[in-house]
């Protein structure tokens, strides 16, 4: 009689785990949610997030581990919103820096009219207007060497030779060692400006004026 309550026992018990194991995920991912646990804490925890965005996160967690198709479609509906937000966000940026690129260049084209304008002497070097003032000075010339068009003997007189030489500081090993030709611009600036004819024929001095602007001070004397 014993033995045969034991018996009973036995497969009530037996019953019982194969239920609970029939209602649980399969081992592997059930594992694999585990691992994900100690990620998903260390994820929580960056400072960068803010408890609104960390207390969304811990809801889609907890919507994961309950393996409902509902609650996925939820989480996928979020991520889908996250993209229609960036693609909007992306293109205020590039029409902003389209803005920004065309203010630059309408600024850039109206300053260099002015400039234009004084070269021509079509007005004086301080213009002065009702409200607003501008002073008009010319700075130093910008060079542009044209260095590759030099022939070699232009090279060989208003040339420098650049010797880059990295090594390492243990023991003084080479590692690279390098060469190069750059032009002399101290020297050729010179020469343009007192012997031009001396001078590699495709360097030039363009030169440059810049303008300051303010509201009027001094007293006007036209344009």
């Amino acid at each position: 009689m014993v033995d045969a309550n034991v018996d009973h026992m036995l497969l009530e018990v037996k019953k019982n785990t194969e239920d609970k194991v029939n209602r649980m995920p399969d081992p592997i991912s059930y594992l694999h949610l585990l691992e994900r646990g100690k990620e998903i804490n260390a994820l929580l925890e960056l400072e960068s997030l803010d408890e609104e965005d960390r207390s969304e996160l811990e809801l889609i967690w907890n919507s994961l581990k309950s393996r409902e198709e509902s609650k996925f479609d939820a989480i996928i509906s979020v991520i889908k919103e996250c993209d229609r937000q960036i693609d909007r966000v992306e293109k205020e940026i590039r029409d902003l820096k389209k803005n920004h690129e065309h203010w630059k260049n309408k600024r850039k084209n109206i300053i260099n009219l002015i400039k234009k304008a004084y070269e021509k002497q079509l007005i004086s070097s301080m213009p002065t207007g009702n409200k607003y003032q501008a002073t008009i000075r010319t700075v130093k010339a910008k060079l542009e060497d044209n260095f590759k068009s030099w022939t070699n003997s232009e090279k060989r007189i208003f040339g420098l030779k650049r010797k880059t030489v990295i090594t390492r500081l243990i023991n003084n090993e080479v590692i690279d060692n390098k060469e190069e030709e750059i032009p002399d611009k101290n020297q050729l600036r010179e020469a343009i400006e007192n012997t031009p004819e001396e001078a590699p024929s495709s360097a030039k001095l363009i030169k440059k004026v810049s303008l300051t602007y303010n509201l009027r001070k001094r007293i006007k004397t036209g344009i």
